[in-house]
């Protein structure tokens, strides 16, 4: 078996793995774990399910032809939900982002803009913070951010077997709607992970530095670029400082930054 098959069976496991302990979870804490939008995405069906994941492998693999294949999923979305539902503004969002890995930062920061009018209060200040990021960018392609560049996923899950119920539920509640293609919602699944994670371990727990640093990835990755630079800037001085700066958390956080600052003009 190559390298490429082994890759892909570990990542089967892994998904299998994910899908026991949220059945698990499920059966202990069912009003907890999943959210009326986790069940929407679970009902999606025919091809805007298929293209989901479609969408998602060829963002992964730098294909242009993701731009294609995102917009088709939000026009499924629109015609299945309504302009104006939060998972299709989700998904304009992340869009937008697609764009800008796909060399169109103009094209992005219009698309943030046109976001903008219904002023949707969970999404705006992504908006706005995106439409100017990517207005000073101009011809600049971001890095793409693979899941696999994610630090820290094999001893989390160690990590997550030691939490409490309520806690571990959140971190495969993430997992769910990274799964089901709902990057911002694994985004919201996080930062609630974070603050209970801080509010247990203390803000300078080894743990909760890496909570915020996949944070800050997932921020990227769906479609918040302008927010993962501002928490990679302040992970880094906070990293440095509680684990040094030879720590390799600490200069892979530096990296991110370096890589998400890019260069302007």
């Amino acid at each position: 078996m190559d390298r490429k098959w082994t890759r892909w069976v570990a990542i089967g496991v892994g998904v299998l793995g994910d899908t026991r302990a949220v059945r698990r979870d499920l059966k202990c804490h069912p009003g907890r774990l999943l959210t009326g939008r986790d069940r929407l995405l679970g009902e999606e069906r025919g091809e805007a399910r298929e293209l989901r994941y479609t969408a998602a492998r060829r963002r992964e693999s730098g294909d242009p032809v993701a731009v294609a294949s995102y917009e088709r999923l939000v026009e499924l979305r629109t015609a299945a939900w309504g302009a104006d539902h939060p998972l299709v503004l989700d998904t304009r969002l992340l869009l937008a982002q697609v764009r800008t890995e796909a060399g169109d930062a103009t094209g992005a920061a219009d698309a943030y803009g046109l976001l903008l009018p219904g002023e949707d209060p969970a999404r705006a200040a992504w908006a706005r913070r995106n439409r100017a990021y990517w207005r000073e960018r101009e011809g600049w392609v971001p890095p793409v951010l693979r899941w696999d560049e994610l630090e820290g996923r094999l001893p989390e899950a160690v990590v997550v077997r030691k939490e409490p119920p309520d806690v571990a539920a959140l971190w495969h509640l993430a997992q769910v709607r990274r799964h089901q293609g709902d990057e911002a919602g694994a985004v919201e699944a996080y930062e609630r992970l974070l603050r209970e994670r801080t509010r247990l371990r203390g803000a300078d727990h080894h743990v909760v530095l890496l909570t915020r640093l996949t944070l800050a990835g997932l921020r990227a990755r769906a479609g918040d670029a302008a927010g993962a630079l501002d928490a990679y800037e302040r992970l880094s001085a906070d990293m440095e400082r509680v684990l040094g700066p030879r720590h390799r958390g600490t200069r892979w956080t530096r990296r991110q930054r370096d890589r998400w600052r890019g260069s302007v003009g």
